[in-house]
């Protein structure tokens, strides 16, 4: 429908007009079809958008005094108006990011889709891995972590609230049924063990009544009545795989107690990613524990201020090295012919980073403390722009009448 639009697009970019836009006056004077009669024309199913188009490119007075690139300006802006069109995309976490983020940015805590790929490579994550998440920036990264693991290795996803409010948006990965069954679901109040949410020995209740369960599961006495009263076929068929899915779900998925017991008693995490709006600093300090000994950490947060007092609360406490806080700054460019250049719109910010590899806490040291760094510096030579030290500048001096002197015994 479009093509013939598209094509004049084009050749209205490749032919040179000695036009410009300086006796242009923006009124409602220079189109001549009414708003009414627009209407009528996309009221009717027969009309196109690209006969509406050039309908309105006819009706206009001051479209041929328009440069080149103003015409093709204005074709662009009438085709998304009266020439909607769509595009489908595989559902990526790239797409799904950007989509989340343009419908909702403070929701997604201005996580960019760049943002989310820094996290994901500082974070190391891989196939085989064991990554322990705080992810409350609507599930994206926790998905993102099972579609790049492609269901090879555990992650642990803590969540808030009764149940995980994030399963929705997490299907619209579209994952199958081994990488969905690698995500673990751990509540925040069986790992932080507040003064409210105390840790309870007791009986796994989840588990008792799963062990309970046989399969097939046979149904309940209103249960087989409400199904043999039902009239019609289909509705009978759709309900019995509800059923089954559901009582599937129920006798695969692991317990919470099951989930704390293999994270705490198992191999530790390889990696950890917090992505919350809590405070960074308690909560990394509760979490690294979890984390194996040479392994990374990833803090995303959306303002610097708490990263900050968390950089400074780990290296006091030397819990890390390579400790690294960066800005993802992002300009997004306009690629067509004659006119590239960087958009006008952009965000302003994509979120904070703070980065690093965790030490062991019995055995490890940073070692490059600042003793150990004036010695390098010694070592290597005095710093860029930096004014000599006593003793090297009397070195210098000395070395200097030496010169001196065998240059004079010599003449």
């Amino acid at each position: 429908d479009g093509g013939e639009l598209l094509e004049l697009e084009e050749s209205l970019i490749e032919r040179s007009c000695g036009n410009d836009n300086r006796n242009l006056i923006d009124s409602s004077d220079s189109q001549k079809i009414t708003e009414e009669e627009i209407t009528q024309m996309r009221s009717n199913p027969s009309i196109s958008g690209s006969a509406i188009i050039k309908t309105i490119i006819q009706n206009s007075s001051t479209f041929e005094s328009k440069t080149s690139f103003s015409k093709a300006k204005y074709i662009k802006r009438k085709q998304m108006k009266y020439q909607p069109r769509c595009r489908l995309i595989k559902c990526t976490a790239s797409s799904v990011c950007t989509a989340m983020y343009l419908k909702d940015a403070r929701k997604m805590l201005n996580l960019r889709d760049d943002s989310l790929a820094q996290i994901l490579s500082m974070a190391n994550v891989s196939a085989g891995c064991k990554v322990l998440c705080y992810d409350l920036c609507c599930g994206v990264v926790t998905g993102s972590l099972a579609q790049r693991m492609g269901g090879y290795g555990t992650i642990y996803s803590i969540f808030t609230g009764n149940a995980p409010c994030f399963v929705d948006l997490i299907a619209r990965f579209n994952l199958n049924f081994v990488e969905h069954n690698s995500i673990k679901w751990l509540h925040a109040g069986q790992v932080f063990h507040d003064e409210i949410n105390v840790k309870v020995e007791g009986e796994d209740y989840e588990l008792m009544d799963r062990r309970k369960m046989v399969w097939p599961c046979p149904f309940q006495p209103h249960t087989q009545r409400y199904v043999e009263n039902m009239k019609d076929d289909n509705n009978r068929i759709s309900f019995l795989n509800k059923r089954q899915s559901r009582f599937s779900r129920k006798m695969t998925r692991p317990s919470s107690d099951e989930v704390l017991h293999s994270m705490e008693n198992g191999k530790k995490c390889d990696s950890l990613i917090l992505a919350c709006n809590y405070d960074p600093t308690h909560t990394l300090l509760t979490l690294l524990p979890y984390l194996e000994t040479s392994c990374p950490f990833v803090v995303f947060f959306e303002y610097m201020e708490p990263l900050i007092e968390c950089f400074r609360e780990i290296q006091k406490l030397g819990l890390a090295i390579n400790l690294r806080l960066t800005d993802t700054w992002m300009r997004e460019y306009q690629i067509l012919p004659n006119r590239t250049h960087p958009n006008m719109n952009m965000s302003q910010n994509g979120g904070f980073i703070l980065t690093g590899v965790k030490l062991c806490p019995v055995h490890g040291k940073n070692e490059i403390d600042d003793e150990i760094v004036k010695e390098y510096r010694k070592k290597i030579g005095r710093r860029r722009g930096k004014k000599r030290s006593a003793e090297s500048s009397s070195e210098s001096g000395k070395k200097k009448q030496k010169n001196k002197k065998a240059n004079a015994g010599g003449g």
